[in-house]
């Protein structure tokens, strides 16, 4: 019994390695270059472009199809995803999710299913996304999660950004504007709507919707003052005229005070002889 459980393994892994040495061969024969043969697995059914390097112990299954030029791996899982032209994925997973043209995911970062990316997006290291769709040449580098998030293009997600989506019992969803900049560490506690060019400053806990192009910041987060304190006319010409204005007006000098001390005063009878 065991010898014949292990004659069979034995044959089911030889026929696995056969069939993901002939679907390499045919990669390299479509113009993909695979580093490592013996660590890369990909599955049937798998589309690769060509001019697409694919780095050793990466593995590439279900319903992917990967574009031309492309950089895979090493040390990365992509499955049943679509994956654009010059795209990168660095030693991440990626899964039920879509990566267009000129994008580029990791190190150490998850896609999971829902996740979209437009062209030129930027995911680096420590960053989870989960069924959010992020604008084209947005970026967000470290230490973050984005889930059930519409993020606009144009948009900087500071370290340590979290989308505050689940409240126990339901998922909501957070949108940011186009052009936005988010703060590192900031939490957006959904459902929220942060405005076009809105920013949140460094911590911000974001309770309450952003206004297009408002910037807020504290715990909770409020709107900054975006009117400056007005000016007198001395602080507003600045301190050289002023000194000026000092050095040309009117001074007053004051009188000389004649002091006698009290030891000094001369008797009633002298001073009526002087005078006499």
């Amino acid at each position: 019994m065991t010898k014949r459980s292990s004659n069979s393994n034995g044959h089911s892994g030889t026929r696995a390695k056969t069939l993901v040495a002939r679907k390499v061969k045919r990669a390299d024969y479509e113009g993909v270059q695979i580093v490592s043969p013996r660590t890369t697995y990909i599955e049937p059914g798998v589309a690769v472009g060509p001019g697409t390097i694919i780095h050793p112990n990466t593995t590439i299954s279900g319903k992917t199809s990967i574009g031309a030029h492309c950089r895979i791996g090493p040390n990365s899982i992509v499955a049943d995803s679509q994956i654009g032209d010059e795209v990168t994925v660095f030693a991440s997973v990626v899964e039920g999710a879509v990566i267009e043209s000129g994008a580029d995911v990791g190190p150490f970062s998850h896609l999971r299913p829902g996740a979209h990316l437009e062209k030129g997006v930027h995911i680096g290291n420590f960053v989870e996304v989960k069924a959010s769709r992020i604008g084209a040449s947005s970026r967000a580098g470290h230490f973050s999660y984005i889930g059930d998030a519409k993020v606009g293009k144009d948009v900087n997600i500071g370290a340590g950004t979290v989308t505050c989506n689940y409240d126990g019992a339901t998922k909501h969803q957070t949108v940011i504007g186009d052009g936005s900049f988010i703060g590192s560490d900031t939490m957006l506690v959904a459902p929220i709507r942060v405005g076009r060019k809105a920013a949140t400053g460094a911590g911000s806990v974001v309770t309450k919707d952003v206004p297009d192009g408002a910037k807020v910041a504290g715990v909770p987060a409020r709107t900054a003052p975006t009117t400056k304190p007005k000016l007198s006319n001395s602080s507003r010409s600045g301190p050289n005229q002023a000194r000026a204005r000092a050095r040309a007006a009117p001074t007053k000098t004051p009188k000389p005070r004649t002091s006698v001390r009290r030891s000094q005063k001369l008797p009633a009878r002298q001073v009526r002889k002087k005078r006499g």
